[in-house]
C-alpha cells in the first residue's frame, strides 16, 4: 500500500512564514502612518490658509476704513448748507431773490440784519486802530446787478472793444446779475476813504491792497466773521479778479479756519461737502 507524504512545519521554513507576516504587517502600519501625516498636512495647509483669507480681509476692512478717514478733513462744525455759508458764483447762479431783513448802514447800503453786529464791530476796532473806512456797496438786487453789468458793458463797448472783449473786460470784475454775492446781503464793498476820495475813481482799486486799511481789513476781517471773498492768485478758482475790497460774512470760526488755511469760499464748500459725503460732516 501506497503511504502519503506527512508535510511538516520544520523550523526553518516557519521562520520564514514569521518574517513574511512581520514585513506586511510594518508595511501596512507605515502606509497607514504616511496617510494620516499627509491629512494632518493637508488640514494644516487649509486651517492656514483660511487664517491667511481671513486676516487679509481684515487688513483690507481696516484699510479701507482708514483711507476714508484719511479723506476727512477736521474743520469747524459747519454745514455746506448754512445760511452764511451760501456760495453764489457763476456755477452756483441764484434762482431769484433771497428773502432777509434788512439793516441799513451809515452809508445807506442794506446789509442782511443778522450781520449787523459783526459788521459795526468790525467798523468800531478799525477806528480804534486808526482806520478810516468808506463802505461802498452791501445788499445788489439782481435787477441792480444787471443794471450795473450792463453798464460797464456798454463803456467797453463804447471804447471801441468788441462785444466778447466787452463781455470779458466786464466779467472780470462785475458778476453775472443772478452771480452776485452781493444779493445775498452777506458780502461788503469797503475801502479806504481816502482812496474813495481821489478824483475820478470810485475807490474800488486794487491798490487798495497797499492802503492801511486794505492792510488791516486782510488781516483783521476773519476775526469778525469776514473774509477776503476773491484774493490774489485765486482767480481761476472764484472766477472773479482779485477784489481787496470785497467782504464775505461767513461767521468768525469758518473765516478763522478759511483765513488759517488759505481757502477761499469755492474750496471750503468742497471739503464741507467731500465730508458730509463720507458721512463724518460733525467732528
Amino acid at each position: 500500500m501506497e503511504m502519503k507524504k506527512k508535510y511538516s512545519h520544520t523550523p526553518e521554513r516557519y521562520a520564514q512564514r514569521l518574517r513574511f507576516l512581520a514585513g506586511l504587517l510594518l508595511a501596512m502600519l507605515f502606509f497607514t502612518g504616511c496617510t494620516t501625516d499627509d491629512d494632518e498636512q493637508s488640514n494644516s495647509q487649509q486651517d492656514s490658509t483660511t487664517s491667511a483669507h481671513s486676516e487679509a480681509s481684515q487688513s483690507s476692512s481696516e484699510a479701507a476704513a482708514d483711507e476714508a478717514e484719511s479723506k476727512v478733513i477736521v474743520t469747524p462744525a459747519a454745514s455746506s448748507a448754512d445760511w452764511n455759508l451760501v456760495l453764489v458764483n457763476r456755477e452756483n447762479q441764484l434762482a431769484g431773490e433771497i428773502a432777509m431783513e434788512f439793516y441799513l448802514t451809515e452809508s445807506g447800503y442794506p446789509i442782511d440784519r443778522r450781520i449787523q453786529e459783526p459788521y459795526l464791530q468790525l467798523l468800531e476796532a478799525g477806528k480804534a486802530a486808526g482806520m478810516d473806512f468808506t463802505m461802498i456797496s452791501g445788499y445788489r438786487s439782481i435787477e441792480q446787478q444787471q443794471a450795473n453789468y450792463d453798464v460797464n458793458y456798454q463803456n467797453y463797448l463804447a471804447s471801441g472793444l468788441s462785444e466778447e472783449e466787452a463781455r470779458t473786460k466786464t466779467e472780470e470784475y462785475i458778476a453775472l446779475p443772478n452771480a452776485s454775492e452781493h444779493t445775498t446781503g452777506l458780502a461788503v464793498d469797503i475801502t479806504s476813504t481816502a482812496l474813495a476820495n481821489q478824483e475820478g475813481n470810485s475807490g474800488l482799486l486794487p491798490d487798495l491792497e497797499n492802503y492801511p486799511e486794505g492792510l488791516w481789513l486782510k488781516e483783521n476781517a476773519p476775526k469778525f466773521g469776514f473774509v477776503l471773498r476773491y484774493p490774489k492768485a485765486k482767480e481761476a478758482i472764484t472766477g472773479i479778479n482779485f477784489e481787496p475790497w470785497h467782504f464775505r460774512y461767513v461767521g468768525v470760526e469758518n473765516a478763522m479756519y478759511m483765513a488759517e488755511q488759505n481757502l477761499t469760499l469755492e474750496e471750503y464748500i468742497a471739503i464741507l461737502k467731500q465730508n458730509e459725503a463720507l458721512g463724518n460732516s460733525e467732528q
